[in-house]
């Protein structure tokens, strides 16, 4: 069991969800007629921005002994790679920005940036579960993805909500099984992701359908 609750925590590792979250939500809305190459494009710079870069500066951080675990076990040990992704996903929000991405997918990072900046408070005190809210964050996308009818594909609605929940499920009990979190940290994490991303997605949509 230990064994499947460390791949459920490598494959669903905070940083892969926004890029995962870009990717889905320009693949199966109507932004997949600007083409294959636009979302490649597109979920590549997410790609440097939220993956590449975060790790490299976890590594570094690592190296230079600033930190003990790459893993971030420690919980005290947080703060300045929290500090790192949350410096990254304001770079991908300007990204977007520019992009004339300011609909859903600007709405997405806006709510990861509130999401990460209220784990990296709460993480003075308590370690919330950063891969719960990085999940929380995607689950959130697919459900209000679904709410807005802004999936144009309807028949893969269900599916991407059930895969989302079970992934959520799964992740959540590895957590716990590998005893890095209890389930008021993993409950928690979940919740801080989804409730920030379903309400910024909603509120950038709906402005953008205003404008």
């Amino acid at each position: 069991m230990k064994l499947f609750a460390r791949i459920c925590s490598t494959i669903f590792h905070p940083l892969i969800m926004a890029t995962v979250g870009i990717f889905l939500s320009l693949y199966f809305s109507y932004m997949r007629m600007l083409g294959t190459q636009y979302i490649i494009n597109i979920s590549f710079m997410i790609v440097l921005l939220t993956i590449a870069i975060p790790s490299a500066g976890v590594l570094l951080l690592y190296k230079t002994k600033h930190i003990k675990s790459i893993g971030l076990v420690n919980r005290t040990e947080r703060t300045l790679p929290y500090l790192l992704f949350f410096v990254c996903y304001v770079a991908g929000t300007i990204f977007l920005w520019f992009s004339n991405l300011r609909g859903m997918q600007l709405g997405f990072f806006i709510g990861g940036l509130l999401a990460i900046a209220i784990d990296l408070l709460v993480n003075r005190w308590w370690k919330i579960s950063v891969h719960m809210t990085a999940i929380g964050c995607l689950t959130g996308l697919i459900f209000v993805m679904s709410y807005m009818q802004y999936i144009m594909y309807t028949e893969y609605i269900p599916y991407l909500q059930v895969i989302a929940v079970i992934s959520s499920g799964a992740l959540g009990t590895s957590r716990i099984l590998l005893r890095r979190h209890t389930i008021g940290q993993v409950c928690c994490g979940f919740i801080n992701g989804f409730f920030w991303v379903f309400v910024s997605c909603l509120l950038a949509t709906t402005l953008q359908y205003i404008q």
